[in-house]
């Protein structure tokens, strides 16, 4: 793997991009988001889009999508699937944006009430692309807008695999906590990080967000669907 994490996802086929599917914590809050302002239509920014299935189900539930991804070959495909017409309240619409460069991206269509970026933080590279990534969801929102981000947490006491990896690979990724996913011949796909809910709390206040929630839960691993993981979902509020 090379040292330029935004470089190997720029590469990165889409449909290997992981991807969790059910979404309940974030359906919910968006759910409660759209019947608080029922004669508003919201605007909502997917980072972190892949193939464009989750936003398309976003913009079913009756918001307007921009979903974001830096792999072209993911934004081809999500582009690829019959999207339903636009009218000028209701649209899905997908581009190419680097969240983990130094400069925030040019969205045309921001600011935004809502984002959503789902594990991306565990898996978009060094930490410095991590407090990137969330300094340009803090600028791609309204004032007081609202952002809901699930990450990877740590899983070392219900998990010894994850234990080993942490160990294995810190002198590899200079932070523990940190290992780098690898495929079945055990070549390096990625490098992912979890997090203690205190640690995302961190990045989220320097960032600029405020009424942070974090709720963690044990579920099943996003690539081995036998072994135990912590996620944490955290919902929180861009200053006014």
């Amino acid at each position: 793997m090379t040292p330029d994490a935004p470089e190997d996802w720029r590469r990165f086929e889409a449909e290997s991009i992981p991807t969790k599917e059910s979404t309940p914590h974030l359906d919910t809050f968006l759910e409660a988001l759209r019947q608080a302002t029922p004669d508003k239509p919201l605007t909502l920014l997917d980072v972190g889009c892949g193939g464009g299935r989750l936003s398309r189900r976003m913009q079913g539930q009756g918001f307007s999508v921009l979903g974001v991804d830096i792999s072209p070959a993911a934004i081809r495909a999500a582009r690829s699937l019959a999207t339903p017409a636009d009218t000028a309240d209701h649209w899905l619409r997908f581009e190419e944006a680097d969240f983990a460069a130094d400069q925030s991206p040019r969205l045309d269509a921001g600011p935004f009430d809502i984002v959503v970026c789902q594990l991306v933080i565990s898996i978009i590279g060094a930490p410095r692309h991590r407090v990137n990534l969330l300094r340009h969801v803090h600028d791609n929102l309204r004032p007081g807008g609202w952002l809901a981000v699930s990450a990877s947490g740590v899983s070392d006491t219900i998990n010894a695999g994850y234990a080993r990896l942490y160990a294995e690979d810190v002198h590899l990724t200079g932070e523990y906590h940190s290992y780098y996913s690898r495929d079945v011949r055990g070549e390096v796909l990625y490098m992912t990080h979890h997090f203690t809910a205190d640690e995302l709390v961190g990045l989220l206040e320097a960032a600029g967000f405020g009424e942070i929630s974090v709720t963690s839960e044990r579920e099943t691993s996003s690539r081995r669907p036998d072994e135990a993981a912590y996620f944490l979902y955290a919902t929180c509020r861009a200053s006014r």
